[in-house]
Order: structure tokens, then C-alpha cells, then sequence
């Protein structure tokens, strides 16, 4: 436990700088302990100040995001072009924008309790002009549909348009527009993440069918697998991308010793990147 305390704190010194890193984890202690339980808490992370409502939401994100480098993004000044699927309320916007200040981002999230603290991030630290937001879900039709999440964890990451937690949480559900990525990508994109559980298959479904997944260097998404809501294998995902030319290499998230289960959630993180590119 020491020892991984002390290798996160030096790769966030390395990113943010000694005394920053030095102040995140003030205050990141502070919040853990519970000794202050504000509606809408704010940590400083290196220049930027960033809100949340859960502390257990940012801290697993956080984990997630930066110390596990689910999403690794190569340090980078150009302006390069990415879109966030699955935006949440930001922590993965926040790790794009310490490793690449200039990038240029369109971020899609459904939920209105995370959405509304994923505006407040973008306004505080100046990224309007940087950062476009959609309030959509993504699949392979336009519409409409119900979309899950857990009653206790409004701005919950385990989001949904499926109702795979139903039986960990209690879920309420509210109708929300389903848009198709393809429609927005109308050029190159440096890098494409997506985490919108469950359904990654149907947005990479659309990208191929339309073509789109050509006009895209390096993808990174998390894939999951249920035998009642999400049986698409993982087979299947890695033929397509395959198929645009991608070289993949996959980490598990979840390990999957006990398949056999009908409530069994694997999850699995899947890098794709483009030769030369």
C-alpha cells in the first residue's frame, strides 16, 4: 500500500509539479476522511480547479483515469482532435486537457446530473472555446430510450442505457436522445475514447458501417461483457477493428472467473492504434 502511494505520488509529481501534487493530496485526504461533505466539493489538480458531487465517483474515476492510465494520452502541445464519449463529469476531459492543453474535444454525455457538473468544470477553467458538449447517448440508430442510473450515485459512471446494475442498485430512469457518432466526425481525429457501458459495440458498428473508423488514429474504450444485457463477444469487436486497419491490445479490467454466472460483468480495456500514424 505504501509503495503504491508513494509510485502515484511521483507520476503526479511528474505531472503537475511537487508542490500541486502536494496540495491534490491535502485535499483529496480530506474529502476521503468525510471531515468535510460538501454538495459540490472542488479539488485543485495542478492550474485547474475541478468540481464533483461523490467523492467515491471522482476517487474511483481518478484511479481510473490517472493513476491506471485506462486512457493513456501521449503529452502533447498540438491541437489535437479528440472526442469523449461517455464524458461523465469530466475526469477524463481533465486528463486530456493536462496532457494536451490545446486539444480540441467534443464530449458526449446523457446523464443531466453529470452533465450539469461536466458544464460547471468546462466554465470554470475557460474551455469553451476548446470543448463542445453534446447531451446524448450513442448507438447505431437515432431515437429514443430509457436511460439507467443508480438512485444513490446521481452523476454514477456505471451510467446506462441498459439495466445491467439493477441488481447491485436501486435505478431510476429518465428518456434520453441516442445520436450516431458518425454524424459527428467529418475529418481526422487523433483520438477517439469511449466508455459508455455496453454500448461500445453498437457506436463501432456505426463507425464501420459509415466508414468512419478510416478518419480515426487511436481509439481506447472499455468493453463489457453480460450474458443477458451485453453477449456481443469480444471476437467480434477486435474483427472490425481489425478490418480498419488497427493493431489492438487488450488488459482486463474485470477478471472473468465466473462466467458461467448469469449476473457475471467482465470488462476489459481495448487499445487500438494505426501503424505510422
Amino acid at each position: 500500500m505504501i509503495l503504491r502511494f508513494i509510485g502515484y505520488f511521483l507520476y503526479l509529481r511528474k505531472l503537475i509539479g511537487f508542490p500541486a501534487t502536494v496540495i491534490f493530496s491535502f485535499y483529496y485526504v480530506v474529502y476521503k476522511s468525510g471531515i468535510i461533505r460538501p454538495k459540490i466539493g472542488m479539488i485543485p489538480v495542478g492550474p485547474i480547479d475541478f468540481y464533483f458531487t461523490s467523492v467515491k465517483q471522482f476517487a474511483g474515476l481518478f484511479m481510473e483515469i490517472f493513476l491506471k492510465q485506462y486512457y493513456y494520452l501521449k503529452k502533447t502541445d498540438l491541437p489535437i482532435k479528440v472526442i469523449d464519449c461517455g464524458a461523465n463529469i469530466g475526469v477524463s476531459l481533465l486528463y486530456i486537457k493536462l496532457m494536451a492543453p490545446n486539444a480540441q474535444v467534443k464530449c458526449f454525455e446523457p446523464n443531466p446530473a453529470a452533465l450539469a457538473i461536466l458544464n460547471k468544470n468546462i466554465q470554470a477553467n475557460g474551455w469553451g472555446k476548446d470543448v463542445s458538449v453534446r447531451p446524448y447517448a450513442l448507438g447505431k440508430t437515432k431515437g429514443r430510450a430509457e436511460f439507467f442510473v443508480d438512485r444513490d450515485e446521481a452523476t454514477s459512471y456505471g451510467a446506462s442505457l441498459s439495466k445491467y446494475m439493477a441488481g447491485k442498485h436501486a435505478l431510476v430512469s429518465f428518456p434520453v436522445q441516442i445520436d450516431r457518432l458518425s454524424d459527428y466526425i467529418s475529418g481526422p481525429i487523433d483520438f477517439l475514447k469511449v466508455d459508455i457501458e455496453g454500448a461500445e459495440f453498437d457506436v463501432l458498428e456505426d463507425l464501420s458501417e459509415n466508414n468512419k473508423l478510416a478518419d480515426i488514429s487511436q481509439i481506447q474504450f472499455e468493453y463489457h461483457y453480460h450474458p443477458k444485457f451485453f453477449p456481443k463477444p469480444l471476437s467480434e469487436i477486435l474483427e472490425i477493428l481489425k478490418q480498419a486497419g488497427f493493431q489492438t491490445k487488450i488488459k482486463e479490467v474485470k477478471n472473468p472467473n465466473l462466467i458461467a454466472r448469469k449476473d457475471f460483468l467482465s470488462a476489459s480495456m481495448v487499445y487500438g492504434w494505426k501503424s505510422g500514424r
